[in-house]
């Protein structure tokens, strides 16, 4: 096309007011850009949760994308090639985010919103697990769940979780569920009266319980013990329990039939005066084979195949074998291979590790 006389005039007068900006087009594309009146379009939010260290999205290119919460600035950053990701600290889930651009011109876009999710929580099977249609054994199984793998959350009905798990949806028993990372066999609850070490429990002829604790059996403790009876017979190892839970009355009646029957001085090796056993705490158990009553509460248990797979394998539940072989000048107490004390995953592999008497590994006396 021709240029008129007054066009060539009025593109001089521009060109002699305005800075050449970086875009290369001159003077004239800062005017065309100064008269811009356009807003962006609003950018688009991703999904954020409570775990996110980013808002991202689409915007358009070259515009600067702002995030806030409530009057709090997030974050901001430039879009390129249509996207853009700004970093901010992980939100709480519920938390309202208003995002919007500005152009080059500095049009604002239309505020988009988003609000924080909470991330989905995952957990691990400890078990082969079934998975029903409802949340109780009376339900249909719809799938089995291999130990080991991962289950998302959804909703809970007691003690039952409602997850997902590859393309099915249903119910499982909670108590065969761990966070991923944890332990399978948590330590139980410190919040517990007596004396309590690097989180431990301490019951021994030096510490005891008030005669007014009486917790019954540790949940976590049977839970942790089931699992260890039944990936031993999966084994080839067939185990029971003898004696768990004792209460303060009981363990006295007990103790005063064993001075009667033995005297004091030979009861005090193996049985504990009431408010200073173990079983008291609900965490102490007593094991024996199912086919050798004749070993059952004997040192000779120690030497049997049941024994043997106990002292070896125990502390991956979270058990300790808790008075060994010669170190009743510590423990006060002879070898009893049948007695096993929960603590915990995680502290029962450095106890064994160590090769001491729980005594030795935290630092206190036993007699």
């Amino acid at each position: 096309m021709k240029f008129s006389k007054w066009m060539i005039t009025a593109a001089l007068a521009f060109s002699a007011t305005a800075a050449v900006p970086a875009d290369g087009l001159g003077n004239q594309g800062f005017a065309l850009a100064a008269a811009d009146k356009t807003p962006p379009p609003a950018p688009s939010v991703n999904k954020v949760t409570d775990q996110s260290a980013a808002i991202k999205g689409k915007a358009e290119s070259g515009a600067r994308v702002l995030a806030y919460a409530g009057k709090t600035k997030l974050g901001d950053a430039i879009a390129a090639k249509g996207v853009y990701s700004i970093k901010i600290a992980k939100q709480k889930a519920g938390t309202p985010i208003a995002v919007y651009s500005l152009d080059a011109a500095k049009n604002k876009s239309k505020i988009s919103m988003a609000k924080v999710a909470a991330s989905a929580v995952k957990y691990e099977t400890t078990a082969m697990l079934n998975m029903r249609t409802g949340s109780s054994v009376k339900y249909g199984v719809i799938a089995v769940i291999p130990k080991g793998q991962t289950v998302e959350y959804a909703s809970k009905n007691g003690s039952w979780f409602k997850v997902k798990y590859g393309t099915k949806t249903g119910w499982v028993n909670s108590a065969y569920l761990k966070k991923p990372g944890a332990s399978a066999y948590p330590a139980p609850s410190a919040k517990t009266p007596g004396t309590v070490k690097s989180g431990v429990l301490v019951v021994n002829k030096k510490y005891g319980l008030p005669s007014t604790y009486n917790p019954g059996i540790n949940a976590i403790a049977q839970r942790s013990a089931n699992a260890m009876l039944a990936d031993a017979k999966r084994q080839g190892i067939y185990l029971q329990t003898i004696s768990a839970y004792r209460s303060y009355s009981y363990q006295s009646q007990l103790y005063s039939n064993y001075v009667i029957k033995y005297g004091q001085k030979e009861a005090d090796r193996f049985a504990a005066k009431p408010g200073f056993s173990e079983h008291q705490t609900g965490l102490a158990f007593d094991f024996g084979g199912k086919n050798n009553n004749a070993d059952w509460l004997e040192g000779t248990f120690g030497k049997t195949k049941e024994g043997k797979w106990l002292a070896a394998n125990a502390h991956k539940y979270g058990f300790i074998l808790r008075y060994p072989k010669d170190k009743e000048s510590i423990t006060g107490y002879m070898y009893e291979p049948w007695h096993f004390r929960y603590i915990g995953g995680d502290i029962a592999a450095k106890v064994k590790a160590s090769g001491l008497t729980l005594e030795e590994y935290l630092g206190i006396q036993g007699k």
